[in-house]
């Protein structure tokens, strides 16, 4: 596990598509075009924080440079106004020190559409991948799972469930 190529993130994302459809979750597989790089996993999810509705739209991209998935986030207030960067770090990481928030959720232009967004920084994903252990035929399942609670991204304990891709 840990390094991954453009070939097995394409078709690990398709498997993990074809598994939320049959789940009746609301993943989608957005291709820009053919290009290494430029399909990404996409999810968009309400939050409550603090009385207030918060859409929240997850991208799980491949990193060219890093070889591994990477989750990059948008976060808008229920009026369409994006969340700050403060707003955004104390929504996903209020427990985190303010020192370590830039390695952690920092903003980044999106790989894929070229416009500011939260990023789970990607530079140990692939040792975090490879400590996990035991080999996962879906690699983009086993990340989401392990990196989408940090920003309030839950899946169901289906998708663990299914033999054909854990």
């Amino acid at each position: 596990m840990g390094d991954m190529s453009w070939i097995d993130f394409l078709s690990q994302a398709k498997q993990f598509r074809d598994l939320s459809e049959q789940l009746g979750d609301e993943w989608e597989l957005l291709e820009k075009d053919s290009s290494e790089g430029n399909s990404f996993l996409k999810l968009s999810q309400k939050i409550k924080s603090q009385g207030e509705l918060i859409n929240v739209e997850y991208h799980v991209v491949y990193s060219i440079s890093y070889q591994v998935p990477m989750l990059f986030l948008q976060a808008h207030r229920s009026d369409g106004s994006l969340l700050d960067l403060d707003a955004t770090w104390k929504l996903f990481m209020p427990e985190t020190n303010a020192d370590e928030l830039f390695q952690k959720l920092t903003q980044m232009d999106h790989p894929v559409l070229f416009r500011p967004f939260m990023a789970l920084h990607p530079c140990r994903t692939a040792e975090v991948l490879k400590q996990f252990g035991q080999t996962s035929s879906n690699e983009v399942l086993t990340f989401i799972s392990l990196y989408g609670p940090h920003v309030k991204l839950h899946l169901q304990n289906a998708y663990g469930l299914s033999p054909k891709y854990t």
